[in-house]
Parts: structure tokens; C-alpha cells; sequence
């Protein structure tokens, strides 16, 4: 007696047969309608890899802290003048950059740097970046709202009032 491969079941070849746990859906985005990212990230600038590249020539690649952000081609223009002859200076130094562009066609969004933060893993670079990456208006206060704020120091909440409000110190 000849034996065969035990039959798994019918082969459905046809996805709309198969039950919804099944499948994968994909899309593709055609279109985008808002930009809800301000497009701008935290993260390094490093020299291309491929040093005969006529791209090596006019960029750099800026990786960004953020995982959820594309890698950024930018120009060698935007990056401090040294860049090209040491890169390793450069290597633990934050940069912000925004994504102004991306081609269908191209593996990496293309950007421009705005402004060198400082040293990665200090406090003020790495603050000014999260802040600027969400959009957040850090600048000093105008001197219009400066004033109202009471000028006779130390100040102090009445009794009265600290009662009316939730302490949350």
C-alpha cells in the first residue's frame, strides 16, 4: 500500500475566503491631509558611508533620537564647517533638524539643520530638543506679562486662597 502526505484541508487561494484573524491588512497612503508632526527631530549628524558617492559630496545623513522619525538626508552647507574633516567631533553633539521634503522615489526624508543643541546627555540640549520637537514655545516671558506678576518678594498665597485650591506641590 502506497501512503501519502496527509491532506491539510482545502487550499484557499482566494484571501477573501479566509476568516478576518487570517489576514494582514496593509495600505498605502496616497495622500497626506494635516501635518500633525512639526516635522522637527533631535538626533546626529554623521558622514555617508559610501565616500565616493556624489551624494557623499553635498550630504550628510542626520539620524534622529526618535526611532518613530525618518532618517534625514542634509546638506553639507547646513553643517558645521569642519564636518567633512571631523565628523568625530560632531559625534555625541545634538542638532535639530526639519524634515522639509520627501520623494516617492527615495529611501530618506531630505531636511535642513536648524540649530547644533550642544552635548548629548546634558540636561539644558536635550530639553531644548524634546520642547522644539513637540512644539512647545519655550522663550522668556515679555515684559507686558512679566509685570503682572506681583512685585513685592517673597510673595505668598493667602490662607483664603490656599484653601480654595488643590495643592498639588
Amino acid at each position: 500500500m502506497h501512503r501519502t502526505k496527509q491532506d491539510d484541508g482545502p487550499k484557499v487561494n482566494d484571501p477573501r475566503l479566509l476568516p478576518d484573524e487570517f489576514l494582514q491588512r496593509t495600505a498605502k497612503v496616497v495622500y497626506i491631509l494635516e501635518k500633525k508632526h512639526s516635522r522637527a527631530a533631535t538626533g546626529f549628524i554623521k558622514l555617508l558611508a559610501d565616500r565616493n558617492s556624489e551624494l557623499f559630496k553635498r550630504c550628510a545623513m542626520f539620524s534622529p533620537v526618535d526611532h518613530r522619525v525618518p532618517r534625514v538626508y542634509v546638506p553639507l552647507a547646513d553643517c558645521p564647517a569642519d564636518f567633512v574633516t571631523k565628523p568625530e567631533a560632531y559625534a555625541q553633539m545634538l542638532f535639530i533638524c526639519r524634515i522639509v521634503d520627501w520623494k516617492e522615489d527615495s529611501n530618506f526624508a531630505s531636511g535642513q539643520l536648524c540649530k547644533s543643541l550642544g552635548q548629548a546627555g546634558e540636561i539644558e540640549p536635550e530639553s531644548e530638543g524634546i520642547l522644539t520637537e513637540y512644539g512647545v514655545d519655550f522663550s522668556d516671558f515679555s515684559p507686558e506679562v512679566l509685570e503682572c506678576l506681583p512685585q513685592n518678594l517673597p510673595w505668598v498665597i493667602s490662607p483664603g486662597e490656599l484653601a480654595k485650591r488643590r495643592d498639588l506641590r
